[in-house]
């Protein structure tokens, strides 16, 4: 299994934008509609999992901006990997692709936001607060020392 670190200069930029609008997860159809938008910039990366050509989960790292406020930078966001293969260590592998890049580039700490009790615990992600991301739609976010 292969993580790439891609932009949008990258080739595979738009076919993992197809496989985001494909994934059983909501959420992925806007990663697909920002990457085909082009609104990732500067050092914002999105990371996937390949093998044989064929993909199998993915996240970005992004500047944090809106709700969650522009103090949890850099923002991991869009964490997904494919059912059949979870249990894997895919999403710790993305996690760790993310974060190595995200030091490499300066920073010393990463963030993410979800509403999964117990679940990021294990990456060593520790709960920073609770912020409301719409109205009345509350999410912890979590930060964690690279």
């Amino acid at each position: 299994m292969n993580i790439h670190a891609i932009e949008q200069s990258d080739p595979l930029w738009l076919l993992v934008a197809e496989y985001a609008e494909t994934c059983s997860w909501s959420a992925m159809a806007r990663m697909a509609v920002f990457m085909r938008e082009n609104r990732f910039c500067d050092w914002e990366r999105v990371f996937v999992a390949e093998e044989g050509g064929n993909f199998r989960g993915l996240c970005a790292l992004v500047k944090s901006q809106g709700s969650v406020g522009f103090e949890y930078t850099p923002l991991i966001k869009w964490l997904f990997v494919e059912e059949r293969f979870r249990g894997q260590r895919l999403g710790q592998r993305l996690i760790e692709s993310a974060s190595d890049y995200a030091k490499k580039i300066g920073y010393e700490q990463i963030f993410l936001t979800t509403w999964h009790k117990g679940l990021y615990e294990k990456y060593g992600f520790v709960k920073i607060c609770d912020k409301e991301m719409r109205e009345g739609y509350f999410e912890g976010i979590y930060g964690k020392k690279i």
